[in-house]
């Protein structure tokens, strides 16, 4: 939120490119190794965990080094228009890159070992650090792109070097064992890395249009009203850090019943709860811009909006698809991406001509949208059934109290009642919701009368 502040919005927009690119680089180089990984390492014995981890290890580290030599023959040649308005920034885009790949993959070795206090502990290292030193920032005048990305990399590190020590006996293990499990790993992933290539149609190829034709003001518009979602893509990934692991183990030990319940859930309460935040920022989303950003994107506060409704559709879409390889079908992902690829690619272009950047936002909408059918359909027609019904209810009530809202927008302390509605109206129609939530609540009770008959204990 910071950097709004201190950089002017082509300044910004050369920043979001940077990240664009060290973003790229990185799925380039992938390999579907994080994942497949993931998968892999709860099979394996403990030797076999230390071969494994050191063969994605020297599998990114080679895989490192030929995209960085690709990608300094591309920029040389400048034939990539959005590369050429980053050539200055090469060498620190790639240092970036670097971090940001291996941080991944030990992220994902925290992740297969079940380590999720350090997870999130790299993980808010790496954004405490990173505000603390753009604060820092804020006595400058002149905020330069390579300041902010020198940063990103000096936080990046940290979190990196924090997460080694936590886990320095199995990378110690790692590197003294022999290498095995690469091609398994190689074989699982291809699939996965083919569906991150094609997911690049359907997710990033936004970014690209906007700034190739459209350039860094308008990639400053289009990122900063992906970055006030980013809060919301933040807490869902760490939602699926669990969930992914938790419905590998259900599929290990073949209870598909538990691990279909899961899914049903997890789609419910990610759907509520994001699409409470859709209505809740729509109702403030010009006074939550002004206090934490700056009122130069005042302009992008309808767009944010299309933001979150991209973020709850991705993120749906994402555990279905989660699902799907955890149940074995690797190639769901690839089948789903191919033809939603295609559609958002042309509805991408056409739209951002003729609207400009709110037109790429639509467009993520509309191809997230059908994202969704696509894996409902291909999950339920191989016997996985899935539960959409709450889900649609949802997004009909966030998308009535969204249009609510829109048409109040003069009369803002009217709409303020339109949140309070909306939570009220799922809770009414969704007898699944109020079971879950009269199942915590039970909980919630009992481990208070535990806490009170304790307390009572001890002062007897």
């Amino acid at each position: 939120m910071f950097l709004a502040r201190i950089l002017e919005p082509e300044t910004m927009g050369l920043y979001f490119i940077a990240v664009m690119v060290t973003f790229l680089l990185k799925l380039l180089s992938d390999l579907g190794v994080d994942l497949a990984f993931v998968k892999k390492y709860p099979e394996e014995t403990e030797q076999g965990r230390n071969s494994l981890l050191r063969s994605a290890m020297a599998i990114r580290l080679i895989s490192c080094t030929f995209v960085s030599i690709l990608y300094c023959v591309v920029e040389a040649s400048g034939i990539i228009p959005f590369i050429n308005l980053i050539a200055n920034l090469t060498a620190l885009t790639l240092i970036l890159y670097w971090m940001h790949s291996f941080r991944e993959l030990i992220l994902r070795l925290l992740q297969a070992e079940q380590q999720f206090g350090v997870y999130a502990g790299t993980q808010v290292l790496a954004a405490l650090l990173k505000a603390a030193m753009v604060v820092c920032l804020l006595a400058f005048n002149d905020v330069t792109v390579k300041q902010v990305l020198i940063i990103e990399i000096i936080a990046f590190l940290a979190s990196i070097l924090y997460a080694a020590t936590r886990v320095r006996e199995r990378l110690s293990a790692a590197l003294r064992a022999r290498f095995s499990g690469g091609k398994q790993i190689l074989k699982f992933g291809y699939p996965l890395y083919l569906n991150a290539l094609l997911n690049l149609g359907n997710e990033r190829v936004s970014q690209y249009i906007v700034a190739g034709i459209g350039g860094p003001l308008a990639m400053a518009y289009f990122g900063m009203a992906e970055r006030l979602a980013d809060a919301g893509t933040r807490l869902f990934e760490s939602f699926v850090n669990v969930y992914y692991p938790a419905q590998t183990q259900y599929f290990a030990n073949n209870d598909q019943p538990a691990a279909t319940d899961f899914a049903n859930r997890s789609l419910l309460w990610i759907s509520f709860i994001i699409g409470s935040g859709i209505v809740a920022f729509a109702t403030l989303r010009e006074p939550v811009i002004r206090l934490f950003f700056s009122v130069k994107y005042i302009s992008v506060a309808d767009a944010a909006t299309m933001f979150f409704a991209v973020l709850l559709l991705r993120s749906l879409q994402t555990l279905m698809g989660y699902f799907g390889v955890a149940a074995g079908q690797k190639f769901l992902p690839v089948k789903v991406s191919l033809v939603s690829s295609v559609f958002n690619i042309v509805v991408c272009y056409l739209l951002f001509v003729r609207y400009g950047y709110e037109g790429a936002i639509a467009a993520l909408v509309l191809t997230q949208l059908l994202m969704n059918c696509l894996y409902f359909y291909w999950l339920n027609r191989e016997g996985y059934e899935l539960n959409l019904t709450p889900v649609i209810l949802i997004l009909l009530m966030a998308l009535g109290a969204t249009a609510i809202i829109f048409y109040l927008s003069e009369y803002f302390l009217l709409s303020m009642i339109v949140f309070p509605a909306f939570v009220a109206a799922c809770y009414v129609t969704l007898p699944e919701l109020r079971a879950d939530c009269a199942i915590g609540w039970t909980k919630l009770n009992r481990y208070l009368s535990n806490r009170a008959n304790l307390k009572a204990g001890k002062a007897h």
